[in-house]
């Protein structure tokens, strides 16, 4: 999402850059070789113990244990390079599903939710970014994110842009230091408090179904002259059913 014109094809050299993936690596190597050591014990008791139950029982539980370690380890190297960027064109993510770029003045707010109760206790904590203007909610990468919950602040929309910041590793201390001294004043609103069980989920049945009358529509039709539904066209109905709340009422 941006506000037109020309953008930077890569963050400038004194962005903040939080590299999270990095911070991932420890604990994927420890669920890697947790998960590659139970799979040889397994494979050696297999060629072991008398019995054929016994053997294909250890056999298949080793080989299942070596396939998740080889997962494990496939994940952690892919995500090593994920991180979230701020410099003074916006917010970039170099995440999972690709990567992204939301400027500053396509947006019309940015705080952190967070369910601690102090500043060194952040709880499970989000980056909440809020559009000014259209809304892409079936983002090819951020449409994930997308939740509808009341705002924090007057004049900011319900339907935001909604980034965890501690599921593995909590990065929320880094992100709210950059938000500090990259988002500009009058976007920022701070970190706020927010119940457990705020976070809400993907509206993965709405996605699919947009993406579904999008493509219908788009289909060559030598007769027909209409237009393609914008971006941020909500179907009618509640918007409840649409994008699920990301506040538990």
């Amino acid at each position: 999402m941006s506000a037109g014109g020309t953008l930077p094809a890569r963050p400038s050299t004194d962005a903040t850059a939080i590299g999270y993936g990095q911070r991932e690596i420890q604990n994927g190597l420890i669920v890697t070789a947790a998960a590659l050591s139970f799979g040889a014990a397994g494979l050696s008791g297999a060629a072991l113990v008398d019995g054929d139950v016994a053997r294909w029982l250890l056999a298949s539980a080793g080989g299942l244990c070596a396939l998740c370690g080889l997962f494990a380890l496939i994940g952690t190297a892919a995500a090593s390079n994920e991180r979230f960027v701020f410099d003074a064109t916006g917010w970039w993510w170099f995440g999972p599903f690709g990567d992204t770029l939301l400027t500053w003045d396509s947006l019309a707010g940015v705080c952190i939710y967070s369910t601690g109760d102090s500043a060194v206790d952040h709880g499970t904590a989000t980056l909440e970014l809020f559009p000014g203007g259209d809304f892409d909610r079936d983002h090819p990468v951020l449409w994930r994110h997308v939740r509808d919950a009341d705002p924090p602040a007057d004049g900011l929309p319900r339907l935001r842009y909604r980034i965890e910041l501690s599921n593995i590793v909590n990065v929320t201390t880094d992100v709210e230091q950059a938000c500090s001294r990259w988002v500009p004043p009058d976007l920022w609103h701070g970190n706020k408090w927010q119940p457990n069980g705020y976070k809400g989920r993907a509206d993965r049945t709405g996605h699919r179904r947009r993406l579904r009358e999008r493509a219908r529509i788009t289909a060559p039709q030598a007769d027909s002259t209409t237009p393609l539904p914008p971006h941020d066209a909500v179907p009618p109905g509640d918007p409840q059913n649409e994008a699920p709340s990301g506040s538990p009422g």
